[in-house]
């Protein structure tokens, strides 16, 4: 969305709809390649969408837990896109990334 227009530039929908959903606990990041990360939250998916909108890669949580009334669930609050070299994972890789 343009901030000083409320003009939408760019979306992205599932098809069909339903199949990409979820009420909270999800949200989105642009990448320095033009890219998106989407965490969709509920289902415990992440996935990496281009700019015309082919998924580049997936992934969904396995780890299920019971969390109240609802049952077991595999949902996810958050995720971010880190490169190797970024000072919030500094030191905690064991080996070098190449992407």
């Amino acid at each position: 969305m343009d901030m000083d227009t409320g003009k939408i530039i760019w979306e992205y929908q599932g098809w069909p709809q339903h199949t990409f959903y979820s009420p909270n606990i999800s949200g989105a990041q642009r990448l320095p390649n033009g890219n998106t990360l989407v965490c969709e939250g509920r289902p415990g998916r992440v996935f990496e969408v281009t700019h015309s909108k082919e998924i580049v890669w997936e992934y969904v949580c396995p780890f299920f837990e019971n969390y109240g009334r609802e049952g077991p669930s595999n949902a996810l609050f958050r995720s971010y896109r880190y490169t190797g070299d970024s000072p919030e994972i500094a030191g905690r890789l064991s080996a070098p990334v190449v992407w």
